[in-house]
C-alpha cells in the first residue's frame, strides 16, 4: 500500500508548537530528496502535502514552498524565530528506534539541523518506549510512517484532526479549528471531485 514515512513535531512542545518561523526552518534545512536517495534507493519522492500519489484527494500541481532544502532560507528563518545561527535555542531531542536504519536516519536529521546551527541530541528506544514518549506527548520530534489501511485522502488526514491527538493517531498533537471544520465537512460527503476540491 502507500506508505508515508515523515519527520514529525509535537505541537504540544512548549518550543516547537508556538513557533512557526523555527518549525519551517527546520523544514527547510531538511534535505527530504537526501533521505529518498540514501534510505529508499531512490524509489521514494519528497512529499508536498499529507496526501501521497494515487490516493483521493491528491493535487500534483501543489507545491510545499517548505518542502526543499533551502539552508539560506532556512538560516533566515531562524534569524526570525528569535534563534539567530541557533543562539539561544536549547538542545531539540530526536526520538529514533534503536535499530541500525533508523538510528542513521536520525543522525542524517542531526546533520542536516546543524547545518543552520540547530543542535540535535538522539535519543533510541525500543518499540513500546518509542510507543510510549509519542503517545503521552513527550517526544519532541521523531520519525514515523503511516501505511494506508485503505486507498482514500480521509485515512491520511485523520492524522491532523484535534480530536485524534495522542493517544489517538494524530501523533504531532496539530490542532486547526479551520481544518477541523473542513475535515469534518468532507466526512459528510461520498468521493468524487467535490470532495477532492475540499481535500485541496
Amino acid at each position: 500500500g502507500d506508505e508515508y514515512t515523515y519527520v514529525s513535531m509535537n505541537m504540544k512542545d512548549p518550543i516547537l508548537g508556538k513557533n512557526k518561523d523555527l518549525r519551517h526552518a527546520l523544514s527547510l534545512a531538511h534535505n527530504s530528496q537526501g533521505v529518498a536517495d540514501k534510505f529508499q534507493n531512490g524509489h521514494a519522492i519528497p512529499a508536498q502535502s499529507m496526501l501521497p500519489p494515487d490516493i483521493s484527494g491528491y493535487d500534483p500541481a501543489y507545491v510545499n514552498p517548505y518542502q526543499k532544502l533551502d539552508v539560506e532560507q532556512a538560516k533566515k528563518l531562524l534569524v526570525k524565530a528569535g534563534y539567530p545561527g541557533g543562539k539561544g535555542l536549547p538542545e531539540l531531542t530526536f526520538e529514533t528506534l534503536s535499530d541500525s536504519k533508523n538510528r542513521q536516519q536520525a543522525e542524517y536529521f542531526q546533520q542536516n539541523m546543524a547545518a543552520i546551527g540547530v543542535k540535535v541530541v538522539i535519543s533510541s528506544n525500543t518499540w513500546p518506549q518509542f510507543q510510549d514518549k509519542i503517545k503521552n506527548m513527550k517526544a519532541q520530534i521523531f520519525g514515523i510512517a503511516w501505511t494506508a489501511d485503505y486507498p482514500d485522502g480521509q485515512d491520511f488526514l485523520q492524522l491532523f484532526y484535534s480530536k485524534n491527538i495522542s493517544p489517538g493517531p494524530n501523533d504531532s498533537n496539530y490542532s486547526n479549528p479551520e481544518f477541523d471544520k473542513l475535515y469534518e465537512k468532507a466526512l459528510l460527503m461520498p468521493p468524487g471531485s467535490e470532495r477532492d476540491q475540499l481535500y485541496h
